[in-house]
């Protein structure tokens, strides 16, 4: 039999958790999550993701997500019960900038891109984490498990490109949109999250 502490104990340590993960930092900025959607491909689920802003950020749109000036993450938590190429992602990536934003907002950034695409090597599972953190000290790092793939200073543009992606008009889909905007209905919302966390 389970004793009572031992229930009560896993309920605090899953609390923690679900908490834990709706606030982090980079640098010297805590941000706060905005939402989370889920996307899927052909073969079932594809990853959950999740958008951090500055928390003394103001905002009422996608539009705003995609302008402001400040500190923001975009987490992908792989969910894929087959390995996710990386050279594959990295194209999914390019082809979602080129659709949602204009080529005047492309053209200037067009190195920036290049570079950032040859970062998605290799294979990604189930459980990985593939991280877009924005801070005007480094520009745009790209984090694979907690290692760093890559830096592109000078790169708000770009990030602005990326951001786009996943809330311009043509997102991976509507309710993934609708999710990291943080317009989620609460109990999916919410099991949403306790799924993100125990990916692994």
């Amino acid at each position: 039999m389970i004793s009572t502490l031992n229930v009560q104990s896993a309920e605090q340590t899953e609390n923690e958790k679900l908490l834990a993960v709706q606030k982090i930092t980079i640098i010297d900025r805590p941000l706060l999550m905005v939402g989370m959607g889920l996307t899927q491909s052909i073969g079932g689920d594809y990853y959950i993701g999740a958008f951090y802003i500055d928390e003394a950020a103001q905002y009422s749109s996608g539009d705003d997500l995609i302008f402001i000036d400040a500190p923001r993450r975009m987490e992908f938590r792989f969910a894929s019960d087959h390995k996710v190429s990386g050279r594959g992602f990295g194209r999914k990536i390019a082809e979602g900038i080129r659709i949602n934003n204009t080529a005047e907002q492309i053209k200037d950034e067009k190195d920036k891109l290049r570079t950032l695409v040859k970062l998605f090597k290799g294979s990604y599972k189930k459980g990985d984490v593939l991280r877009f953190d924005y801070h005007n000290s480094f520009g745009t790092r790209v984090i694979l498990n907690g290692r760093t793939l890559g830096a592109i200073k000078g790169s708000k543009d770009l990030y602005r490109l990326l951001v786009r992606t996943w809330v311009g008009e043509r997102p991976p889909s509507s309710l993934f949109k609708v999710g990291i905007t943080g317009q989620n209905e609460s109990n999916y919302a919410i099991e949403l999250l306790k799924r993100y966390i125990s990916l692994k």
